[in-house]
């Protein structure tokens, strides 16, 4: 863990939890982590939850609030897409962008996520933007590979003052919602080749600022020992950010 970059760790709730569940669960994460002020804590709930989320955290100083995707347009005819401008009158702060599953499910390419991150910045919000192999490209030795062509496709057209107010999430795509995890140095070196190659894309000032986050069946248990890594700045947790205790427990034992 590297003091010079403030731990950011992010529940991604994916497609779960109805408004009174969600309500349950941000008010129940309220009490837990009212006493923390060492991380930037970010919860997002499905869209239909965000106004009711960002409304019952908006007396806390250490919660904000992140959505897990949005259009590369502002208005228009797109069909059940969702823009920047209607995330911010929701007080949204963060989003996530390429997470795994959209790369799977809707195809989305490195350069739609580019537009996305532009999209994002353009209007204040701050991007999450989500890189990471899959089993069978990590087993035939191309994890570098993927991270390069993923990091440079998905970053493509930042500036250096955006790239600051861009967090990167690796996740191993074969450690989401398996139970596995990345060993520690499987973790710190991916998150190392991150940073060296932000340092080529950008500059070292900028690479040493930028946070990244391990995402891959994050637990309370194994919290403090990526977290301790010096590359490792945070977590995008899935499954056990569903749960008040889960979550907490992984936030107080990362510090």
């Amino acid at each position: 863990m590297n003091k010079e970059r403030k731990l950011i760790i992010a529940g991604n709730w994916k497609m779960n939890k109805t408004v009174a569940e969600a309500l349950a669960l941000v008010n129940d994460l309220k009490l837990e982590l009212a006493k923390v002020k060492e991380v930037d804590i970010v919860v997002c709930p499905p869209f239909t939850a965000l106004e009711a989320v960002s409304k019952a955290v908006l007396e806390t100083k250490n919660i904000r609030v992140g959505a897990q995707n949005m259009s590369e347009n502002n208005f228009g005819a797109f069909t059940g897409e969702i823009c920047a401008g209607m995330l911010k009158e929701f007080s949204v702060r963060y989003v996530i962008l390429g997470h795994s599953e959209r790369r799977q499910y809707q195809k989305e390419s490195d350069a739609l996520i580019a537009k996305k991150a532009a999209a994002a910045h353009a209007a204040t919000l701050k991007p999450i933007v989500c890189v990471g192999e899959t089993l069978v490209e990590r087993e035939a030795g191309e994890t570098e590979k993927v991270l390069d062509t993923q990091v440079r496709g998905s970053l493509a057209g930042l500036t250096k003052e955006q790239m600051l107010e861009t967090i990167i999430a690796y996740e191993p795509v074969w450690a989401i919602g398996t139970g596995k995890t990345a060993t520690t140095k499987q973790a710190q070196d991916a998150h190392a080749f991150i940073r060296a190659l932000l340092a080529k894309i950008f500059d070292a000032a900028t690479a040493k600022k930028v946070r990244i986050q391990y995402g891959g069946s994050v637990k309370p248990n194994n919290a403090k020992e990526l977290m301790g890594q010096p590359d490792v700045d945070g977590a995008l947790v899935g499954g056990a950010s569903l749960d008040a205790r889960s979550f907490a427990d992984i936030i107080k034992n990362s510090v």
